[in-house]
């Protein structure tokens, strides 16, 4: 697989999976993708709770919204990069990372 790959067995429904730099979340059998360092002090979103469609930083508490990388909740204030994910059978590839 390339650096960009993933098994989509590996990331179960409301558990997210480090890809290189990028996150990857399954919202309820949905996969989302967005940068994992938090905007605000650069805080691994990867390891933060995902609650729906929100992560919370682990460090400081921002939290996200993993579909659209909107802010839900301060301290930070600039949005997420998020990538398009696309699945072939068991493999997920992360487009734009």
């Amino acid at each position: 697989m390339n650096d960009n790959e993933f098994r989509v067995s590996d990331v179960p429904p409301g558990s997210a999976l480090l890809v290189g730099n990028v996150a990857v979340f399954n919202v309820d059998g949905r996969l989302c993708a967005t940068q994992n360092e938090c905007t605000h002090r650069q805080g691994p979103l990867n390891e933060g709770e995902l609650a729906g469609s929100t992560v919370t930083c682990p460090w400081h508490g921002s939290q996200f919204d993993v579909t659209t990388g909107a802010v839900l909740e301060g301290p930070a204030t600039e949005p997420l990069r998020t990538y398009t994910v696309v699945v072939e059978g068991d493999v997920g590839r992360i487009d734009g990372s």
